[in-house]
């Protein structure tokens, strides 16, 4: 006989990790009551996908606010969709979640793939994309909704408006390669018209790199390194944010270098130390307790993700009102352009991806990259001097 609400009442729990009570002669296969050791019940249904041999568990409904024939039905018809291929179990599809929903789901593949601009996404979107679109199902984002928005940031920010569109492209992307939108589903970032950007060319001069180091003087010394090892080494923020001292290689069998295995365009760098980037990375406090070369202040084995307030009170003290960070990487590359360095050697120092002429040549040497990045910070290191170790209580 099948279970009644009266026997269903009078369960109770009998020390077992599962128990099971299945319905009976007559009712749904493997569909039954699970008692808990607090006296709680919930109707459940145990299955297996087609083609596979592992038991699965389905809570189909709490009992008292399901009915026993109401949730008998619904067993029913979810064992009929199983019997289709379909999983009940499966991610949520587009109308059942919003953008705001998948926004967490998004960051996290994101992770998981190694993406180095994660930050940058998530400020993206907790600043734009939810305010504005969080609460819609993925499938009802519209073209005109994208357009809108894209007008929007733009009026003020052209550059920041294109990242948003291009961020949202990729999320849209994901989500169909998740199952979280239909196959096949076209994507309304399609045929979105973008600003034209012009490429910025902005580099500090010897004026500027004196001001710099005026500036600089007040820093802490892990302040001033990162600022130091930016302009010596040409690496992008990220991947010097994110060394950590065992990819850090002093008195190697194969020369002084860094690994930076995660880099903006994927490939992995091995970039060779000169003197100056050698003396500045041993004189980093962090050394002696830390797996970071430049941890967190505030999250415990991290480190940092930005240094914004601190390089906007150096570029202010220093009077260089427009240079971002990665004008420091330019600079690098610009004294090196300037002393005569052949383009090929600057784009394979500096890693670049989209250059023509650097796949036509072979591999550069350590000894090579390094007399190229020598250029840059000897140059550098006659402005800024020594890096000053009389510093402020927090360095």
């Amino acid at each position: 006989m099948t279970l009644t609400k009266r026997e269903i009442d009078s369960f109770i729990h009998d020390g077992r990790s599962m128990d099971f009570r299945p319905d009976g002669i007559g009712g749904v296969p493997n569909f039954g009551v699970r008692v808990f050791p607090s006296g709680a019940k919930s109707f459940v249904l145990g299955y297996r996908l087609p083609h596979s041999r592992n038991q699965r568990w389905l809570t189909v409904g709490r009992v008292g606010v399901f009915s026993i024939q109401q949730a008998r039905k619904e067993a029913a018809r979810i064992l009929a969709e199983i019997g289709h291929g379909i999983d009940p179990k499966a991610p949520a599809k587009a109308e059942g979640i919003t953008l705001e929903g998948f926004a967490p789901i998004f960051m996290g593949d994101m992770r998981t793939r190694g993406m180095r601009t994660t930050g940058e996404m998530e400020r993206r979107i907790n600043k734009h994309l939810v305010p504005s679109l969080g609460k819609k199902y993925l499938a009802d984002i519209k073209r005109a909704d994208i357009a809108r928005l894209h007008s929007a940031i733009g009026k003020k920010a052209k550059v920041e408006a294109n990242r948003v569109a291009q961020l949202i492209k990729t999320m849209l992307s994901r989500a169909e390669m998740l199952g979280y939108t239909e196959e096949g589903t076209p994507n309304p970032c399609r045929g979105l018209k973008l600003y034209k950007e012009t490429s910025r060319a902005r580099y500090l001069d010897d004026r500027e790199l004196f001001r710099l180091r005026e500036a600089l003087a007040e820093e802490p010394v892990h302040i001033q390194a990162l600022i130091r090892l930016l302009l010596f080494s040409g690496l992008r923020k990220s991947e010097l944010l994110s060394l950590p001292w065992d990819a850090v290689k002093i008195n190697h069998p194969e020369g002084d270098h860094v690994d930076v295995t995660q880099t903006k365009n994927g490939r992995p760098l091995r970039l060779a130390l000169t003197g100056e980037m050698r003396e500045t990375l041993m004189a980093i406090p962090t050394r002696v307790h830390s797996k970071w070369v430049f941890p967190s202040p505030v999250r415990t084995n991290h480190h940092i993700n930005d240094f914004k307030r601190d390089w906007k009170r150096i570029r202010e003290r220093a009077g260089l009102g427009d240079v971002t960070v990665h004008d420091l990487r330019r600079t690098c590359g610009s004294l090196m352009a300037q002393a005569g360095v052949p383009i090929e050697a600057i784009s394979q120092v500096l890693n670049h991806s989209n250059s023509d002429v650097t796949r036509i040549y072979a591999r550069m040497s350590e000894d090579t990259q390094r007399s190229a990045l020598e250029v840059a910070s000897n140059k550098v290191a006659a402005v800024l001097g020594e890096l000053s170790l009389t510093v402020t209580a927090n360095g």
